[in-house]
């Protein structure tokens, strides 16, 4: 806290300090500029770096309420990785890395991403969402002109933002420039040494002054991967473990006479209870894993604009977007010691935490369960969208209509296959050391013997039967597993919307506006549930296994001492092999060529369609007036909201013969909200702005959420319960404002932002240990549950093991949480220096979240997935035909969603800071090269249960370099 304190002061005072070292001498300028249109003033050309934050001081001035902006830059680009990157360089916002194939979802205001609505030029549209907020890597960057964060909506935005807006802005035709634009990129990623182009032309063209038309097609390939070295599972070591003194001091010795264990303690025969009696925990479930993605991305959008006259404007826009990553899988090495046969001798010393639990983190092993996997994992996230809109404006009236229709889609494709060698009574002849590196993951250690390729030993392997659906099995007890999940998404929205507004003349109202629309939105998922019924088994050989690609290229050369004898699936030939399956009379052959699994809850669970009729109107007052000399200008008014909601879904039962069957069933409930609001801005002076905001927002919950049926799957070590959430409701706030910015300089600013919001009814993620692992799960066909350290286990055995069972679900949180914050934005250019200086400018931006307040359990409040501090540090330079900025991101430590806190057992993200850098340089008036380097501190993503010393997960991307050209024609 004290760095981030320092960086803070530092950061800030800095930038101000050099701004008001010149206001004395630009005061006066900066009020001429402001002065009536009849004035004449110099303008002051910025392009490049300078024009994209000159934009955004503009944007914030002339907006109503509080809002951050980025544009593009004067070469017609954001010179950032994605959409998601781009604008977590905006105070309140930062995205999330542990979202997987750069989907780049962000968290807002320190709220998660789903608390946010996502729009284009202020309307709403179907967003290709699965399971979390919208991808804004599914989106080319290249076709917008601008990305707005409105953090206090109106009663005339779109309702569904309680955390904000981010409105994706596409430029109209009558405001564009008449000529082309091409680009041609190319991207390099250090790790894999993996390269990928990209391409984008767009023209824009006045057919007359009254009559234009713009249209603008990006491609990129896209080809990168994400290492990852996992600790999964934190659990007690077992009784064949080779015990010392050190390690017995730790355990209760086992009651004489067979007795029980007294309730509590953990007992082994060599147990002696001298320094605790809770036992050991250990790293037991050990993962390598290369996460691959390769395929295109298409984005494109188009319009017509038509000034019919001076009063009346019509237009039509749309855009598309297709990322169709086809080539994505992953590729894992697990090295699972938590079967009863395995043999642990510690190697390191015993360490206990403030959690209360006592761990080791280094040891030899033998008899471990090794499991060789590679999962094929093709997504396609797709979006489009077609607008129609008209204008009819004069001196007293505006009146406006728009007609929008959009689609979406989201499929991810898994399909599993893993050859796994199980532990034995006698032994499995596996055996290595380990050592998870504590703090450091350069010093991690996993060895594995016998080194070479492995044996896959004798066949035939045969299926295991409805109750254990995913495996194959052979004599000698070693399996082959063929699972996964096909998730498909579809979202329809179509809308009409009117609006009229009424302007006045000198009164306290500007103008009075009002409008209605009627929003239907279609949401229908659909999925499968891959199954190993009448798959080939007699066909499992050795030469399903082959040496991985990535044995000897693996975590950047960053992950210590990996096991380097990596041998994994050959998922071309094990399908040609397995494949086709044999089908029995009622079965169902997924898309995959897999026979579907119904008995699998996920079947039902998400075979479900969400139909929500949403009719909202509102009225505004729009505010220009003078209080004792003070311009007070912003709006006033409300908005109702009516949601209708049909969802119709599975529900899962058992006919007189017990069967699984599934009975259609449908679900109803209306909901209404009335949303005020009142956002007022004061110029105090030329240079000074004050503004406030008071506003009611609510955000309907997530549709995979409100999944009606309970559902249970079996996992290849126990079994996964997921709660239904049919009956959800949204949530609402209570939101207030107060921001003060000082526009010291032309182009430069200095703002403080405080707000705070009121949320109730919250969905959380299942936090409650009653729900999470109660002790009676008879009713769910789980036996009876119990904590093993952070892990919840059955009575019921899975492969000779206590079957490990995980529990999720949301449900409606009672109690009132409280969200409060700090954002603090000091941007300046230093064209006062003299000579080459004058060229530099700065941005600094810092944000703080707190939650307070505490569920009905009385367990403290978390909001997952959001750090409490963060800030940006940028430096840019901008002289002549060269630019440079340099970028550095950070945010601190944040709890992420399933960290089973009811154990102690929470999982976290380390605090994390990354250096980006752009360059680019102007050769003539028409073309112009970049150079941009992104993680140039080589950061990687930690994860860790607690503290630092018990890793979860590090993520490795390396460093990411594009160098582009772009032309104008």
């Amino acid at each position: 806290m004290r760095r981030i304190a320092y960086a803070v002061a530092l950061g800030s005072t800095s930038f101000i300090a050099l701004g008001t070292s010149a206001y004395g001498q630009t005061a006066a300028t900066l009020a001429q500029a402001q002065k009536s249109d009849g004035d004449t003033v110099t303008e002051v050309v910025v392009t490049g770096f300078k024009k994209s934050y000159a934009d955004a001081v503009r944007m914030k001035r002339e907006s109503a309420g509080i809002t951050d902006s980025i544009s593009s830059d004067g070469l017609g680009r954001f010179p950032d990785l994605n959409v998601g990157e781009a604008i977590q360089r905006l105070p309140g916002v930062q995205i999330n890395r542990e979202a997987a194939s750069r989907d780049a979802t962000i968290n807002l205001r320190g709220l998660p991403g789903t608390y946010a609505r996502t729009t284009i030029n202020g309307q709403g549209f179907a967003e290709p969402i699965l399971d979390s907020s919208t991808p804004l890597g599914a989106f080319n960057s290249d076709i917008f002109s601008a990305i707005s964060i409105i953090k206090s909506p109106s009663a005339a935005d779109q309702a569904g933002g309680l955390s904000g807006i981010i409105d994706l802005q596409i430029a109209p035709a009558l405001g564009r420039k008449d000529g082309g634009t091409m680009k041609l990129a190319y991207e390099h990623n250090e790790l894999g040494d993996l390269g990928s182009p990209a391409a984008t032309i767009g023209y824009n063209k006045h057919l007359t002054d009254d009559l234009a038309v713009f249209g603008v097609l990006a491609y990129k390939k896209e080809k990168f991967r994400r290492d990852s070295i996992n600790f999964v599972q934190y659990t007690q070591l077992n009784d064949l473990t080779v015990s010392n003194p050190d390690l017995a001091a730790y355990y209760a010795a086992t009651p004489a006479g067979g007795s029980a264990c007294p309730s509590g303690q953990v007992c082994r025969p060599w147990g002696t209870g001298a320094k605790s009696t809770k036992g050991v925990l250990f790293p037991s479930d050990n993962r390598q894993i290369v996460k691959y993605n390769e395929g295109d991305l298409w984005t494109g959008a188009a319009g017509l604009e038509y000034r019919v006259n001076e009063d009346l404007k019509v237009g039509l826009s749309g855009f598309y977007t297709r990322r169709n990553l086809d080539k994505n899988y992953t590729d894992l090495l697990e090295v699972d010691m938590r079967p009863t046969t395995a043999v642990i001798k510690p190697t390191g010393v015993v360490f206990s935490l403030a959690d209360g639990f006592n761990y080791i983190n280094a040891f030899d092993y033998s008899n471990a369960q090794v499991n060789r996997s590679f999962r094929s994992e093709p997504l396609i996230e797709k979006t489009w969208n077609v607008t129609g809109n008209v204008e009819y404006r004069n001196d007293d009236w505006r009146v406006t209509g728009v007609l929008a229709a959009s689609e979406a889609s989201n499929n991810a494709l898994q399909t599993q296959i893993d050859v796994r060698t199980l532990a034995k009574a006698g032994g499995n002849g596996i055996s290595g050391s380990f050592f998870s590196g504590g703090e450091d993951i350069g010093k991690y250690l996993m060895s594995l013997n016998p080194a070479g390729a492995p044996v896959v030993s004798a066949g035939p392997y045969v299926w295991q039967g409805a109750g254990n659906t995913p495996t194959l099995q052979n004599a000698a007890g070693d399996q082959v597993i063929v699972a996964g999940s096909l998730g498909y998404l579809t979202n329809k929205l179509s809308s009409a919307q009117g609006d009229i507004e009424r302007f006045f003349e000198n009164r306290v109202l500007s103008s009075l506006v009002a409008g209605a629309r009627f929003e239907r939105a279609e949401f229908t998922s659909r999925g499968y549930r891959t199954s190993a019924k009448g798959v080939q088994g007699q066909n499992v050989d050795s030469s399903f296994l082959k040496l991985s690609p990535y044995a000897s290229d693996f975590f950047g050369g960053s992950g210590g001492a990996y096991a380097a004898n990596w041998y994994t699936v050959d998922y071309a030939r094990a399908v040609s092999r397995l494949q086709p399956v044999t089908t029995g009379p009622g079965d169902l052959v997924t898309p995959t060529g897999w026979i579907n699994d119904p008995t699998n809850g996920s079947y039902s669970a998400y075979n479900f369609s969400v139909t929500n009729d949403n009719t909202s109107a509102y009225v505004m007052g729009k505010i220009d007036t003078q209080v004792l000399g003070v311009r007070v200008r912003g709006n006033t008014g409300a908005r109702f909201e009516s949601t209708d909601q049909t969802i119709n879904a599975l529900n899962r039962n058992f006919d007189a013969a017990g069967n699984v069957v599934y009975v259609p069933t449908t679900y109803h409930q209306k909901y209404e909200h009335i949303l005020p609001s009142l956002l007022l801005a004061a110029d105090l002076t030329d240079t000074l702005v004050l503004r406030g905001a008071s506003y009611k927002t609510f955000v309907r919950p997530q549709p995979r959420n409100l999944a009606p049926t309970t559902s249970l799957t079996k996992t290849g070590n126990g079994f996964q319960l997921a709660y239904g959430g049919y009956d959800l409701q949204p949530y609402t706030a209570w939101s207030h404002d107060i921001s003060l910015e000082w526009y010291n300089r032309p182009n430069s600013l200095v703002s403080v932002d405080v707000y705070q919001k009121t949320i109730r009814n919250l969905v959380i993620a299942e936090n409650r240990l009653s729900r999470l692992c109660p002790a009676d799960a008879t009713a769910y066909g789980l036996g009876h549950l119990s904590l093993n350290g952070t892990t919840c286990q059955s009575d019921i055995l899975v492969n000779g093991s206590p079957a490990v069972v995980q529990i999720s679900g949301n449900y409606n949180q009672q109690n009132p949480i409280k969200v409060s914050g700090v954002e603090i934005s000091v941007q300046q250019n230093f064209d006062f220096l003299p000579g080459f200086w004058k060229n530099f400018g700065g941005v600094f931006n810092y944000s703080y979240a707190k939650i307070s307040g505490t569920y009905a359990d009385g367990t403290k409040a978390i909001l997952p997935g959001v750090s409490k501090n963060a800030f940006n540090v940028i430096g840019f330079y901008e002289g002549g035909k060269f630019g440079a900025r340099l970028v550095y991101n950070y945010r601190d430590e944040y709890i992420l969603a399933g960290g089973n806190t009811f154990t102690g057992g929470a999982s976290r993200v380390k605090a994390r800071g990354q250096l980006d850098g752009s360059m680019s340089y102007t050769i003539n008036d028409r073309f112009s090269v970049s150079f941009d380097a992104y993680n140039l501190t080589d950061e990687l993503r930690t994860q860790y249960q607690n503290v630092e010393l018990m890793p979860r997960a590090n993520d490795y991307d390396g460093r990411t370099y594009t160098l582009t050209l772009r032309g104008s024609f």
